[in-house]
Order: C-alpha cells, then sequence, then structure tokens
C-alpha cells in the first residue's frame, strides 16, 4: 500500500516525529521550507503531492503563512489542512477554503486568550498603572480599589474562547452572561442570552468582552448604538477581531465616558499606523494582538495537530473543522 503522504514545517516537525510514529499510519512525511520540500533523509521532492497540511503556528511567528498556504494550494492533491488560529478570516485560510480544501481551526490560542481577558481586566479595574506610576515616583498611597468580585461580564461569542474566559472569571465571583445566536443552556454561564437581547444586556453589564469571530453579521458590531447602550463607566475588551468595532464610534463613546475603558487587542489594521489616536488615548489599555500569544499554545497546537491528524487518518469527523 503507498504511504499517505501528508506536509508540515520543517521547523516543527521534530515536536512531533514520534507521536507521528505512535499513529500506527503508514505516513510519508514531507518537510515544507520557503526554500524546498525534503523528505526526511534530505533529499528534495520535486513535485509534492500531499493529502493533509499542518499550518503551524511557527509559520504564523515567522511571517510565512501565507507562503505555505499559497504552495499548499498549488499542489492541487491537499484535501485537509490544520490552521494554527481561532479564526478563518486571514487570507491565507480564505484562500485555502475557496480552493475547496477542508479546514481546521485552532483552539490552542483559547487559554493564553482567556488569561489575557483576566489580567487585563484586573489590571484595569485595580488601577494598576497608578500602582506602578506611585512605585516608580516612591508615592506611599494607601486607597481603597475595585474588585472584579460581585461584577456582571456579558460575553459577546460565547464559543470555545469564551467558555475558557467564564471558567476562570467564575471563580473569582464574576456573574457571566453568555451571547450566541440561540439561546442553548450552558454550564459555564450564569444565564445566557441571544443576539436580539443584546442591547438589553449591555445595560446590565458592568463588562462587555467581544469573543465573537468575524462574519458579516459582526462587522462593526461594537458601534455608536452598541456603546450608547452600554453601562457609564464599564469596559469593553475586544479579543476577537479590529473589525468588530467602529473605532471612530468607539472613540466618541469613550470621550463621553460610556464605555469608561476599552481594552484593545485587535485592530482593523495591523500593525496599527503610528499616526492613530488609539496610541495615546487616556482610556485605552492597548496591547499589541498579543492575547493569544501565551508560550502554551505551541505545545497545544502540536499535540492538537496530530489528534486532528488522527481522526482525518481514521475517517472520523473533525470537531474543529470550520
Amino acid at each position: 500500500m503507498t504511504p499517505r503522504q501528508i506536509i508540515v514545517p520543517a521547523t516543527a516537525y521534530p515536536r512531533i516525529s514520534e507521536r507521528l510514529d505512535a499513529l500506527g499510519h503508514d505516513l510519508e512525511v514531507l518537510l515544507w521550507s520557503s526554500d524546498a520540500v525534503r523528505r526526511l533523509d534530505g533529499t528534495t521532492v520535486d513535485a509534492p503531492a500531499p493529502e493533509a497540511a499542518w499550518l503551524a503556528v511557527d509559520l504564523f511567528l515567522s511571517g510565512e503563512l501565507a507562503t505555505m498556504a499559497d504552495a499548499l494550494v498549488d499542489y492541487r492533491s491537499v484535501s485537509w489542512v490544520q490552521g494554527c488560529l481561532a479564526g478563518v478570516d486571514a487570507p491565507p485560510f480564505q484562500k485555502i477554503r475557496a480552493a475547496g480544501i477542508r479546514l481546521s481551526n485552532s483552539d490552542a490560542p483559547n487559554i493564553g486568550v482567556a488569561e489575557y481577558v483576566m489580567s487585563s481586566m484586573m489590571a484595569v479595574v485595580h488601577g494598576l498603572t497608578q500602582r506602578i506610576d506611585n512605585h516608580r515616583s516612591r508615592t506611599w498611597a494607601q486607597t481603597q480599589w475595585d474588585e472584579i468580585g460581585g461584577m456582571q461580564w456579558l460575553i459577546v461569542g460565547f464559543g470555545s474562547i469564551g467558555r475558557e474566559i467564564a471558567r476562570r472569571a467564575r471563580p473569582f465571583g464574576v456573574e457571566i452572561t453568555g451571547l450566541r445566536r440561540s439561546t442553548v443552556a450552558d454550564e459555564d454561564a450564569d444565564r445566557m442570552a441571544t443576539l436580539d437581547q443584546l442591547h438589553d444586556e449591555l445595560g446590565r453589564a458592568d463588562a462587555v468582552i467581544l469573543a465573537c469571530p468575524l462574519t458579516d453579521e459582526t462587522r462593526g458590531l461594537a458601534n455608536e448604538a452598541f456603546f450608547a447602550a452600554m453601562k457609564p463607566g464599564s469596559i469593553v475588551v475586544n479579543v476577537s477581531r479590529g473589525a468588530v468595532v467602529d473605532t471612530p464610534g468607539l472613540l466618541t463613546a469613550l470621550d463621553a465616558g460610556t464605555p469608561g475603558t476599552a481594552i484593545l487587542d485587535v485592530f482593523d489594521t495591523e500593525p496599527l499606523p503610528v499616526e492613530s489616536p488609539l496610541w495615546a488615548h487616556p482610556s485605552i489599555f492597548f496591547t499589541s494582538h498579543v492575547a493569544g500569544a501565551g508560550r502554551g499554545v505551541g505545545p497545544r497546537s502540536d499535540a492538537l495537530f496530530v489528534e486532528q491528524l488522527a481522526d482525518y487518518l481514521d475517517g472520523t469527523p473533525l470537531r474543529l473543522e470550520v
């Protein structure tokens, strides 16, 4: 029987080689790099014909994600690709889907995103910036500070990322409302709501976390009307995609105090242009698209690919296929 050919980034292969051997399938593994495709013995493959592929997180970090995605489409043999991101709206993934290739997203970044939300929320609510300023200025200040316990958080997009956030926030005493298209009870939320209830829920929430995918329905979802429905002084957090938020509308709303603070990790244009007013706005807690960049994402991504590859080879449903 002819071995089943798969292709993975050369930089990632050493981390998963033993696990691939343990799958019990007859595989021919090809190693992709931007200059050549090679077999495990180092010889070059002139006409690769892999049926499965892995766009590992290594490619995202090296800037080669689009290059390998283009190659996979050009091979015309690939039937399934495991991606490295939670979203599939990035152009490389859209090109793969447009070519009719099956695509799975990744839940490996989700734990990091959830920890990012927790740390950023606590930094803002606890006034961490002021504490640091007091330290640096040698100011001994003993003042009361707010707690996240007792807050009401609305998580817009209660999928795998939303659940990870809820699982970390609820033990602190945060009351969680999850929001998605249809009302389905979820043990990770205190209550659930639907999109048509959004504006009513915005008025109840002390913090609104945007964790939804970017779709035609969610593009520009957080607009002037959205912010006007929020509680004065509340917090909005965006860990989804930049285009979910109407940036001019957000700036106008922040200037008016509703919401009181925005925690932003994603933007319409990245890197964010230096002339953007978001850089200097006093009510914005700002990071450079790092929410999913926890060091645990690599090992989780490796394990996920092997798990999903096993299911693909066995012909069983892929739990993260989009």
